[in-house]
């Protein structure tokens, strides 16, 4: 994922100036796109381009509602009792389900960095030698139910995350990514 996700842009547009120049003009969503309004405190409204709302928006960010956008961990994992190392690549599908709880968290980790915060377990090293070459089956099954896991106990908020766990054959020259 190359391009900022979920929220692609966020801007201030101090409302409460009375000089029309200094006020700053909201973005354009583009396509998959949606605009959500900070109203309030703790208001959020989210819709298209709306000029009476822009007016009594504090702010207003760009969130990227497409389908599936993908992320894509990859790593070695060492064989046991080898010198050979499994190959392991995680793909994360993304797709915004509720734009304003996205914006809302703006400020957390798993949303200003949403790859970083799915990432952030990291390599599981636990896994390093529990299998011998030709085990991919049982490294995938361990791997899914690890990965499976972690999304349960808390993900990105307003973010769906589905992952796809690859295992291929345990080989020499097994490279991270």
């Amino acid at each position: 994922m190359t391009r900022r996700y979920p929220i692609v842009r966020h801007r201030e547009l101090w409302p409460s100036l009375p000089w029309r120049a200094l006020r700053r003009r909201p973005p354009v969503a583009g396509a998959d796109q949606i605009l959500v309004y900070r109203t309030g405190r703790d208001a959020y409204t989210a819709g298209l381009s709306d000029t009476t709302l822009a007016a009594r928006a504090s702010a207003v960010s760009v969130v990227d509602l497409s389908r599936d956008v993908g992320l894509v961990l990859a790593w070695s994992l060492a064989a046991r009792d080898s010198a050979l190392d499994f190959p392991v690549r995680v793909t994360y599908r993304c797709t915004v389900v509720d734009p304003v709880a996205v914006v809302r968290a703006r400020g957390t980790e798993a949303v200003s960095d949403t790859r970083r915060f799915l990432a952030r377990d990291g390599r599981p090293s636990a896994l390093d030698r529990a299998c011998a070459p030709g085990d991919e089956r049982d490294l995938h099954e361990a791997l899914t139910t690890l990965v499976t896991a972690r999304l349960a106990r808390g993900s990105v908020p307003g973010v769906r995350v589905l992952a796809d766990v690859e295992v291929g054959p345990a080989d020499l020259h097994a490279t991270e990514a």
